[in-house]
């Protein structure tokens, strides 16, 4: 593990491939240099996990307030928790984007792990951002400028690739660049997923469909991979389009209660 730099106030360090790991106790409001610190650091490396903490639904809240406006929508403001007696509280999730399908993708989310089993479930991440920036050349040019049916999927949807099917179930369609840039930090990002994206526009679906998947054999290559297992304290803040994020089964997971608070474009 790498050594804690500490700057400003705020003691961190890098994590592999990406990301950063913070030793800092958040329920303290962050003010002056430590504060730059924090979301510059967040900015630049998209993932901040910090450990052993306790933040309250408003200080969690706060934390996010910086970064944009707070979706205050009960779906996606409010606890993820195994305890909710529907499938979809344990399904798999394919790697995604939220709201990817839409003109505003969320700016960041945050997931704060209030009563978990220890290591018993995890949340996966890549980086679109890394993903694009070591594209082999050829394969970045048969992407650029392309644009992207996204959708919404149906619930039978969200732990596949839609890419796969070629009708896909979906509840929103819309039409949407391949590569995105991120308003926040101006670097492009692979804006395609397995969850949401259906096609690429003007090609048949043989085509697209092995476009896609070159695509994807790239972004979630293990190299670009990474996966944290949770821990009861554990909050983790992400960049929403410069990662794209995922997860298994919760079958066996025993209970898995996080609280969520998410920032808006």
């Amino acid at each position: 593990m790498n050594d804690w730099t500490c700057e400003d106030g705020l003691k961190w360090r890098p994590l592999s491939p990406f990301g950063v790991e913070i030793d800092h106790d958040l329920a303290e409001p962050l003010t002056g240099a430590t504060k730059e610190r924090f979301y510059a650091l967040l900015s630049r490396h998209g993932y901040v996990l910090a450990r052993g903490q306790a933040l309250t639904m408003d200080q969690q809240t706060a934390l996010m307030q910086r970064i944009g406006p707070i979706i205050r929508r009960p779906q996606e403001n409010g606890y993820i928790s195994t305890d909710v007696g529907v499938p979809s509280s344990r399904t798999e999730l394919s790697f995604h984007a939220d709201a990817a399908y839409t003109d505003a993708p969320f700016a960041a989310i945050s997931l704060h792990a209030v009563d978990v089993v220890d290591d018993a479930s995890g949340t996966r991440f890549v980086s679109a951002e890394r993903g694009y920036a070591t594209m082999p050349p050829d394969l970045r040019a048969r992407l650029d400028g392309t644009c992207a049916e996204m959708i919404s999927p149906t619930l039978e949807g969200v732990g596949v690739r839609a890419c796969d099917q070629r009708e896909p179930g979906a509840t929103e369609r819309a039409k949407h660049p391949a590569v995105r840039v991120n308003p926040r930090t101006g670097r492009p990002c692979i804006g395609v997923s397995e969850m949401h994206t259906a096609r690429l526009c003007g090609m048949g679906w043989d085509e697209s469909r092995a476009l896609l998947g070159a695509v994807y054999d790239h972004l979630y290559a293990p190299g670009n991979h990474t996966e944290h297992l949770w821990r009861r304290g554990d909050i983790v803040i992400w960049d929403n389009l410069t990662l794209q994020h995922a997860r298994g089964s919760l079958d066996n997971a025993g209970r898995r209660v996080l609280q969520r608070v998410v920032a808006g474009a």
